[in-house]
């Protein structure tokens, strides 16, 4: 497929347009802590450990008592903190939403047209109920904690009004509410979205509550938790899932004041997929009564919860899978959503799994920590057709600060550069060099501090044996002030890789070259710069039987000593290793990172650079199948860094 670097830009404003779409309601103005104050709640029951996730406030794991599943009678006391203009524009978004205008909503995740869904796969049989079609049933009374989703869409849609399904979760803001992140994904502008818990349908019976029996809570502006990925121009449907703040109704309550305690937000291992029984609970469109089903669930494509259950059309999504459900509430374990956006029959529902994503958006909504913007880097289509990765100090900031960046050859010769951010992560590309013939024929390329002006310089060895050198390359410069090392030639034709680092040149910079040869020798040229290559040194004997099987070789600061850099090596085979200071102890002081027949005989590139904010140069950065990217932040010679995910894998 060809590389159009556009569409990694076009998806720079999708975020944006889920900032400035939603309802221009106030944040709270008392922090979130000062809302976790119990309303005689009663007592907070401890949460059992299964159902723990790691990095979770204590608040999720010792949540409090349910509190009442209907609507108190009469007046009643607003929540501690909150403000006269909050309850406006509550009453406000009430004038919008009538109940006749509730009812006409449409969903938002109508089926396209001439798509079919997959059939279920057979799983092995879960323990508990039938993996077979479960009835389903409507809950006139309705669900204290599921509710509908109302979004008004700014589009020019004929059918304005759009709904999907939602459910609170219990936290110490009392105000969150989880839906999938398609409902609110589509780079359309938004206002008047509200969550409205316990909805149903039609009018309600003399000395009952209404339809709206705990009213509507404002999703407050900005107050958007969606992954990243799923930001993307080709969103990712492992993270289908969105968690929101809401303001407070207009009788002044917070969320789990008016409805009790929300669902317990709830860890599913990937190896727990198949649980034996769990409520799924939606608003079907048309209907504005709660469905639901009670079934087993099955692990689709080990990334998935199945659920089987009769009648579950679209306006269903980001309805909630329930376990433990008392008919209020229960643990919250996924949402409609992820395979295409929850699925293409209406008998067969998804949920992505509820995995260490969800808890992190959960905790930036938590302590209101800044949403996730577009990924800078685009998705992994781009990524596919990386053919050269490398780093060094090039971008103005990153030399004044002391931070690697990267430098990417495009398989159409378009090349970029991206800074680093100074914490373990890239920002935005710039164009250093137009697609075109001309880099396609560069066969070995690596950065190093060749001339001696702090930016870092790239060395070329293209297809007819030719080195140049472009000096000081940057944001400005870029790739226009070139100097011929040698000119076409028949020795360095053999030359299929080349590592600049600090080998022991006896300076400080990175202008040393290990260079490996299609015959397996190893040699060392010291001090390379502006007027060409010097002195020479063998490493390794040609035709040797160990250095033919290397596939990628990066200079690094990995050993505890500091001075001269280390090579760090991608064997063929998956091994991993790290060779001490090349230059004083040769190819003998070998560290092993990964044996061989390891993952890593299937990544695809590899380099190493200091991207976490320091000076020293041992943040692997590895491309591998699918466009996935990877950082591995801190990297010794005796184990791999964290890793840290910049671009996920393309999921066909």
């Amino acid at each position: 497929m060809k590389r159009i670097p556009w569409v990694r830009a076009a998806a720079v404003g999708v975020c944006a347009s889920i900032a400035l779409a939603v309802p221009a309601f106030a944040a709270h103005q008392a922090s979130p802590t000062a809302r976790t104050a119990s309303t005689d709640q009663g007592a907070q029951p401890s949460l059992p450990s299964a159902f723990r996730a790691p990095d979770v406030p204590v608040a999720v794991a010792t949540p409090p008592s349910a509190g009442p599943a209907t609507p108190s009678p009469g007046p009643v006391k607003p929540s501690k903190g909150v403000t006269r203009e909050e309850i406006r524009k509550a009453q406000e978004l009430e004038r919008y939403w009538t109940p006749e205008r509730i009812r006409a909503a449409v969903p938002v995740d109508a089926v396209r047209a001439g798509e079919r869904g997959q059939d279920p796969q057979s799983a092995p049989d879960a323990p508990g109920r039938s993996a077979l079609f479960a009835p389903s049933h409507q809950v006139a009374s309705g669900v204290a904690t599921v509710g509908v989703f109302l979004i008004r869409s700014e589009d020019g849609s004929a059918t304005p009004n759009q709904f999907c399904s939602a459910s609170a979760v219990n936290s110490p803001t009392k105000s969150l509410v989880l839906t999938a992140a398609h409902c609110l994904k589509g780079g359309k502008p938004y206002r008047n979205v509200a969550f409205v818990p316990g909805y149903r349908g039609g009018a309600s019976q003399a000395g009952q509550p209404g339809e709206r029996p705990y009213g509507l809570f404002p999703m407050e502006l900005g107050k958007v938790w969606i992954d990243e990925r799923y930001l993307s121009s080709s969103p990712s449907d492992d993270v289908d899932f969105a968690v929101l703040r809401v303001g407070p109704n207009s009788q002044g309550q917070l969320l789990e004041d008016a409805i009790g305690r929300g669902n317990t937000l709830t860890e599913v291992p990937a190896a727990n997929l198949a649980r034996r029984e769990v409520t799924l609970t939606g608003y079907p469109g048309g209907q504005k009564t709660p469905l639901q089903c009670t079934n087993a669930t099955r692990a689709f494509q080990g990334r998935f919860m199945e659920i089987s259950c009769d009648g579950f059309r679209t306006g269903v999504s980001g309805g909630p899978f329930l376990e433990a459900f008392d008919g209020s509430r229960g643990n919250l374990v996924g949402a409609i959503g992820g395979y295409k956006t929850g699925g293409l029959q209406d008998d067969i529902s998804y949920s992505s799994q509820f995995d260490n994503d969800v808890f992190r958006l959960y905790q930036q909504a938590v302590t209101d920590a800044a949403p996730d913007t577009v990924n800078p880097l685009g998705d992994a289509t781009t990524w596919q057709h990386a053919t050269t990765v490398l780093t060094g100090r090039f971008h103005s900031d990153s030399v004044r600060n002391n931070t690697g960046d990267l430098i990417v050859r495009w398989s159409d010769g378009e090349v970029s550069l991206y800074p680093g951010n100074r914490a373990y992560g890239l920002g935005k590309d710039i164009q250093l060099e137009k697609k075109g013939p001309a880099w396609k024929r560069a066969k070995a390329v690596t950065a190093g501090e060749f001339t001696g002006n702090s930016t870092d310089d790239l060395l070329v060895r293209w297809a007819d044996g030719k080195l140049t050198l472009y000096q000081d390359v940057n944001e400005t410069n870029k790739l226009t002030h070139a100097i011929q090392l040698k000119g076409p030639n028949g020795t360095w034709t053999h030359a299929e890789g080349i590592t600049a680092g600090r080998f022991g040149g006896g300076n400080t910079r990175r202008d040393d070259l290990v260079v490996r040869w299609s015959d397996a020798e190893m040699t060392l040229y010291t001090n390379v710069d502006g007027r060409g290559l010097h002195a020479e040194k063998q490493l390794a004997k040609r035709k040797n039987t160990t250095w033919s099987h290397a596939r990628d070789s990066v200079a690094g600061n990995f050993a505890a000593t500091a001075g001269d850099q280390d090579l760090f090596v991608r064997w063929s085979d998956g091994e991993v290793t790290v060779y001490e200071n090349v230059a004083a102890k040769g190819f003998k002081a070998e560290h092993r990172l990964r044996p061989a027949k390891s993952a890593w005989r299937y990544s695809n590139l590899v380099t190493a650079g200091a991207f976490g904010g320091g000076s020293r140069q041992d943040d692997l950065l590895a491309l591998w199948p699918g466009g996935k990217l990877v950082m591995y932040g801190d990297t010794t010679a005796n184990a791999l860094g964290r890793e840290r995910l910049l671009v996920p894998a393309r999921i066909s």
